[in-house]
């Protein structure tokens, strides 16, 4: 077992605003290793997430409730002020997750995939990197989750692993936090990429806490890249159907440290236009012409359907690593229904590894819930055809060009100015404490 962190001295102790570290003259960061979120607003935070998780998950399971008119309090939220909130400027300033979707032309997209992966830009890997940097945006809400729930039970800052990186999209939020980042890919291409970008980014932001190392390794492998009870935070975003779960989770949990936190995230490439039932039903027309060629660039061959049409609850907690009064499995916009649903693929309750002691809650865009904030957003008819050309590549678009004029029409004609539609992704996350 690793040894337990040493107590750290109270942030009001230190004298530092909001945890961060004191700028020495010189500009670098002091070497004190101080917690970089608000303490008391961590703990207020998680204090009133947790009473809504005291009941078992409560799904509606009035689909058509989703589609009602949208009103005034059920609308986009307008981009967070980062101005005052060091965790949503976190989102708003990576420059290496901040691209438009309306603004993203066919020759753009191009131009990602080649610059990720130059010597295979129209296959399912660098699809699914270009996809990953067009859209949906983290939003602030998700980093503020996980880094307050960090902050509750660990209070270390020291190395964070993020474990099948691709191309290092998250990457920089957790070099503002920890003092060091290990990335970590089985693609040696992606992995190229992502040192390319984040020494680009690590560049012009010097004052960041994090340094960043970098290895080719599976997910699963994550034991071979750093020393046993030393990371603070392993973190997989969008890979975790990639990899063996089991096997996934025993290695990440060999390197966290006591009280570490495992996280993992994964939204669904399939989106839900809210408050609009017409252009719904023409976009999800437009998703089933589609076929299976978006899963196929997502989950990738073998077991990856399967485990993705579960949202995460094929990934296991074993009792005897983790601390499952500290589980959080969290579900954002399933509306009731099976969202990550995979054309041809079918998973039942018994395929389920969550534990009857985790807790499980449900939170929507819709009813502007904080932890939702951000995984609905305002977009023109243009996005869709972005969005196919992302997902299934960039010369797929004509094929499709009827299903994006009867968007574009019903846009014009039911939305409240003609021109912008809402947009909700499903997401499901976990966080977990190592014992």
């Amino acid at each position: 077992m690793a040894p337990a962190a040493a107590e750290k001295p109270t942030l009001s102790a230190i004298g530092i605003p909001n945890g961060q570290d004191e700028d020495k003259s010189d500009g670098s960061w002091s070497n004190k290793a101080v917690s970089p979120t608000d303490s008391d607003n961590a703990e207020k935070n998680f204090a009133a997430l947790d009473a809504m998780m005291d009941s078992k998950l409560q799904i509606s399971t009035d689909a058509g409730a989703r589609d009602k008119p949208a009103t005034n309090g059920t609308s986009s939220s307008p981009p967070p002020d980062a101005s005052s909130d060091p965790l949503s400027a976190i989102a708003l300033t990576s420059p290496l997750h901040n691209v438009n979707w309306d603004a993203v032309q066919t020759g753009s997209l191009n131009s990602i995939a080649n610059s990720a992966f130059p010597s295979s830009a129209t296959s399912n890997t660098s699809l699914w990197e270009t996809f990953k940097r067009t859209g949906p945006r983290y939003p602030p809400a998700l980093e503020k989750l996980i880094l307050d729930y960090h902050h509750r039970h660990s209070k270390s800052w020291q190395l964070a692993h993020d474990m099948g990186s691709g191309s290092g999209v998250y990457s920089p939020v957790l070099a503002r936090y920890f003092r060091h980042v290990h990335v970590s890919d089985p693609s040696t291409a992606g992995l190229a990429t992502s040192r390319q970008l984040l020494s680009a980014w690590a560049a012009d932001n010097k004052k960041s806490r994090g340094r960043f190392t970098f290895s080719t390794g599976k997910a699963e492998q994550s034991h071979d890249a750093v020393a046993d009870g030393t990371v603070d935070m392993a973190i997989v975003m969008e890979g975790a159907h990639l990899a063996d779960p089991e096997m996934l989770v025993r290695s990440a949990a060999q390197t966290l440290a006591k009280d570490g936190t495992l996280a993992l995230v994964s939204y669904s490439p399939i989106c839900r236009v809210g408050g609009n039932p017409r252009a719904n039903e023409a976009v999800q027309r437009l998703f089933t012409a589609w076929g299976r060629k978006p899963f196929d660039v997502v989950c990738g061959e073998g077991s990856g359907k399967k485990y993705f049409s579960q949202g995460l609850d094929f990934v296991p907690l074993p009792e005897d690593l983790f601390d499952q009064a500290r589980t959080r499995r969290i579900s954002i916009n399933t509306a009731g229904r099976k969202a990550f649903d995979v054309p041809g693929t079918t998973a039942d309750a018994s395929d389920s590894r969550v534990h009857n002691n985790e807790r499980r809650h449900d939170f929507s865009s819709e009813d502007n819930e904080e932890v939702a904030t951000g995984w609905r957003q305002e977009v023109g008819p243009e996005f869709f055809r972005s969005m196919t050309a992302a997902l299934l590549g960039q010369g797929s678009t004509q094929q499709f060009e009827k299903y994006f004029e009867e968007i574009q029409s019903i846009v014009y004609e039911t939305s409240p100015n003609g021109l912008m539609i809402d947009v909700e992704w499903t997401v499901a996350i976990v966080l977990a404490t190592r014992k």
